[in-house]
């Protein structure tokens, strides 16, 4: 789309959003009126129905959306380019049938997502998602969230570049998933993670790599489920290094779990890659687990199937991770057929050893001898197996499967039952608590949205018309040491502080700013990076403001003339070209992020917060006025920033383009604090990952060395660790710094352009990495 044409639709989106649609009742401002009507927080019914302008539409009344509000998608088949973004609680988003309704995300160019959704009291139900890049629907940290009659599939069948989970409520609780459908998914149809309290029934799964797979999640029902056709059918699995660990309290009952035969499609590197086809349900590292009156039947490697995370052979750098299944109750299902044609390393080697069909429940008989009591474990630690009729028992006593044991016939597989037969007492149901009333008055960003200016020159931030990005006198500007990476723009950052007002020191985190503090970015292209002189054209500015609740931000494009820029909540695309630093020209689209897509990066603990300007990255020399000084100094002197300590005493964040600002290690980890910590630490939005990025995190493990991935998909590259030392080729940190493909680049916002300087120095930085030599822990 061309750029007038961007810009038209953009226009008419800001103009939209400050309507506030029907909220608002009148339109008098855009009619010539003087004043503005009063803004008021009332929940309203809105309906959609497909057509070219649906995306923006929809996106815009999402950012609009107030506590109560239901959207209506009427029956018919969406064109989307782009994923959804929702944040606000307590809103219903509506088909007419999955089958009527869909959302089509077959011709994706921007985000991994179909809808990423935050809200607390989110009712999901009667659409489909189709054919995401990457995940179709994920909820995050929310609180009472219902997905009903929800369909997500990847429609050219099971390939391994179909997107990784279908259904993805993930650190969420209180979460039902009934009458929904999950088909295609190269790692899980219906994915529940890290969650707490859980129920999923009613449900059909097939044609995925895992049907429903239930991960480091706390008390989940699951019953009432057909799952067919899957690679694996019904997984329970507790993985190490993530925030939440160790699940526990999992029922799985009165399901239809059969012929899950399909070949495994999943991209290399992922956990669930190396789930055997033919699984029907498989308990990994998982406590507290029963299983009972399901129907289990003709899954050609393992009916049902119990093991700890050692059987993998991944490497496991988590002291607080608990890998051995414990408490796993097994009784009253129907099993029957299967067996026959075992999958994987482990289903061969089984074959060749007790022949087939193997027997319908298989143990790995890996237990924790720290917890053994007289030699045996406690029953109520233990495997137990009653009333599951005439069905055969193998405990493959993994632990001493090794080659020469086989070798010499010291290996001997158990087959015998009985000491694994008995009863465990019933875990108690999920009891789901009702959702949350509307509460209008947590939607503050409805009114500050309602205030922004359309226009930046409103502001008043810049000498004339602010194309030479000149500040007035009471706006200063700003530099960084190390800088987020944004497809090689140029960026003008400046402050603005209520007059009187003053800034308070803080060694970590974010400076803290007096409320009336203005942050303000603009991204410009140079026409020739080789030739400053030669001019530049501004694209957007980013604009922070903090009021008593909070931060919020928004952006504002620059028209073709370089003369003003207009708000711009609904966000847009820019096409440019410049001449780069090897003398090639280079063209890209430059995204503008709606104002939902901001709040995704700039979330820590729930609460928007700014990025840049922390003491460390601050703590550098700036040219004023009158003359070159340090920043931190400058404001100091100027009376503007308060309880700073001598700046000798102030850490310096290493500058990742300059060799001498400290070595290749330090340089890297301040580049990955930078461009990815906002999201890969304890409070961000990728929290879930286990990821920690932060400059300040000292564990390697945690900043990924001999890390798995999670919900990586593709994203994976076929990789297993996110950082091998010595071995960028085989990191997946490497191949996300180094994708186009929309489910694994990174970041994935603002990042079309691969950064090949930071390619190299990170691939250095790996490749200098000190390799373990430690046994089977070789990659």
């Amino acid at each position: 789309m061309a750029l007038y044409q961007w810009m038209t639709c953009c226009r008419a989106i800001a103009l939209s959003v400050l309507i506030l649609g029907c909220s608002l009742l009148h339109v008098a401002v855009l009619a010539g009126a003087e004043e503005k009507p009063a803004f008021k927080l009332e929940a309203s019914t809105y309906t959609f129905s497909p057509g070219p302008e649906f995306q923006f539409e929809f996106q815009s009344r999402l950012i609009q959306a107030v506590p109560g509000d239901v959207l209506i998608l009427k029956a018919g088949r969406y064109d989307l380019h782009s994923g959804l973004n929702l944040v606000t609680d307590n809103v219903t988003i509506r088909g007419e049938g999955h089958e009527k309704t869909v959302l089509s995300f077959k011709h994706q160019t921007d985000g991994s997502f179909g809808l990423l959704a935050s809200g607390d009291n989110l009712v999901l139900e009667n659409f489909a998602v189709e054919d995401t890049s990457h995940n179709a629907i994920k909820v995050l940290g929310a609180e009472n969230v219902t997905f009903r009659g929800v369909r997500t599939e990847w429609t050219g069948g099971p390939k391994t570049t179909n997107g990784a989970y279908g259904l993805y409520p993930v650190q969420c609780k209180n979460v039902l998933i009934e009458n929904c459908v999950a088909i295609g998914a190269a790692d899980a149809g219906i994915y529940v993670g890290q969650s707490t309290d859980v129920v999923v029934r009613n449900s059909r799964a097939e044609a995925n790599v895992a049907g429903i797979e239930i991960e480091n999640t706390v008390n989940a029902d699951v019953y009432e489920n057909v799952v067919t056709g899957n690679t694996g059918g019904l997984l329970v699995f507790d993985l190490p290094g993530l925030p939440q660990k160790n699940g526990r309290q999992v029922r799985l009952f009165r399901n239809r779990i059969f012929k899950n035969n399909l070949a495994n499609f999943a991209p290399e590197g992922n956990m669930v890659a190396s789930v055997p086809a033919g699984t029907g349900i498989l308990v990994m590292a998982t406590d507290e687990v029963e299983i009972f009156e399901n129907t289990i039947r003709d899954n050609r490697s393992f009916n049902v199937s119990v093991v700890s995370f050692l059987i993998f052979g991944k490497k496991m750098k988590d002291p607080n991770y608990d890998p051995y299944p414990e408490g796993v109750s097994i009784h009253d299902n129907k099993i029957q057929g299967g067996g026959m044609d075992p999958d994987g390393e482990l289903g061969l080697i089984l074959k060749s050893l007790v022949g087939t069909p193997l027997p319908e429940i298989v143990y790995d008989g890996v237990i924790d001898s720290r917890k053994l009591v007289d030699g045996k474990i406690p029953a109520e630690k233990s495997l137990r197996i009653s009333n599951n009729g005439d069905v055969r028992f193998l405990n493959i006593d993994f632990g001493n499967l090794t080659p020469v044991n086989i070798a010499t016939g010291k290996y001997q597989p158990e087959t015998d039952a009985s000491s694994f037969t008995g009863a465990l007492p019933a875990l108690n149901p999920v009891v789901l608590q009702p959702h949350g009333k509307p509460e209008p008055t947590k939607n503050k960003a409805l009114q500050i949205y309602y205030d922004a200016p359309p226009k930046l020159s409103e502001l008043g931030l810049f000498q004339g018309n602010g194309a030479t990005q000149e500040p007035v006198n009471d706006v200063i500007p700003y530099e960084l040491l190390t800088t987020l990476f944004t497809d090689y723009t140029s960026k003008h950052r400046f402050v603005r502080l209520p007059a009187g007002e003053k800034i308070r020191f803080q060694e970590s985190g974010v400076l803290e700013f007096p409320v009336g503090s203005m942050l303000v970015k603009t991204f410009s292209y140079l026409k020739d990076q080789r030739d400053p002189g030669a001019g530049e054209r501004l694209l957007e500015t980013r604009v922070e403001f903090l009021k008593e609740s909070g931060w919020y931000g928004y952006s504002y494009i620059w028209n073709e003339e370089q003369t003003d820029a207009e708000l711009s909540l609904g966000g847009g695309e820019i096409d440019v070209s410049w001449i780069h630093t090897d003398g090639q020209v280079r063209s890209t689209r430059h995204l503008v992020p709606n104002a939902n897509q901001c709040i995704s990066c700039h979330s820590q603990n729930e609460k928007y917060v700014p990025l840049g300007p922390v003491a460390a990255n601050l703590n550098r020399k700036n040219h004023y006025a009158d003359g070159e000084e340090n920043q931190l100094a400058y404001l100091t002197r100027k009376g503007l920033l308060q309880g700073t300590p001598a700046l000798k005493e102030i850490t310096k964040l290493p500058e990742f383009s300059e060799p001498r600002s400290g070595t290749v290690d330090q340089r890297v980890r301040a580049y990955l604090a930078v461009n990815c910590a906002h999201c890969h630490s304890p409070g961000g939005n990728a929290r879930t990952t286990g990821l920690d990025l932060r400059f300040s995190q000292e564990d390697p493990a945690r900043w990924g060395v001999w890390k798995n991935p999670v919900a990586a998909g593709r994203g994976s590259g076929g990789r297993s660790y996110d950082i091998v030392p010595g071995a960028p080729e085989k990191s997946i940190l490497m191949h996300r710094l180094q994708s186009s493909d929309l489910a694994a680049r990174m970041p994935n916002i603002g990042n079309r352009v691969i950064h090949q300087e930071a390619v190299d120095l990170i691939g250095q930085w790996i490749s200098e990495m000190p390799v373990e030599r430690s046994g089977s822990e070789t990659p």
